[in-house]
């Protein structure tokens, strides 16, 4: 739900949102297209948020400042191809081009290596962060509409 500034109901920006889905759906056609893969990722930070996070953070802009300053650790260790977001203030989104599940699955051990050590120095704790973590991958058994579907439920807030 879009509010009249422009943000939706958790300060997330809308046009990011929006960038992100249509951009996410136009290497999805380029992927079919050109039999290329394509992965997406979804790391789920809301439990660290709600729990340990809650220490540190405390109003809708730290926490919009927390995911921005996380996006851009976690870009400096993508690929320029590599489509990175904020969704929500609660999850991580990555979009992998020409990667195939394999692959994700080999970016994503990097990626939760990294924001371990992210939400470690955060906190300035030795502790090591499991962040929830999905892949989905096309092509692959499931298919295309499989893919499609797990991109419009990124984008129903429930």
């Amino acid at each position: 739900m879009v509010a009249f500034n422009g943000r939706n109901q958790s300060g997330m920006d809308a046009d990011k949102v929006s960038r992100f889905r249509d951009i996410a759906l136009m290497e999805l056609k380029r992927a079919e297209r050109y039999r290329n893969f394509l992965s997406l990722l979804v790391l789920n930070l809301s439990e660290f948020l709600s729990t340990a996070g809650r220490r540190k953070i405390d109003s809708r802009e730290e926490a919009d400042k927390f995911m921005e300053s996380l996006v851009d650790r976690v870009k400096g260790g993508a690929r320029e191809t590599d489509l990175i977001s904020g969704l929500y203030s609660a999850r991580l989104v990555m979009l992998l081009p020409e990667t195939d599940r394999s692959g994700a699955g080999v970016a994503a051990e990097r990626f939760q290596d990294l924001l371990s050590e992210f939400l470690s120095d955060f906190l300035e704790s030795d502790y090591r962060f499991d962040v929830p973590l999905e892949i989905t991958s096309f092509p692959e058994q499931s298919g295309k509409k499989h893919f499609q579907n797990r991109l419009s439920n990124l984008f129903v807030r429930g």
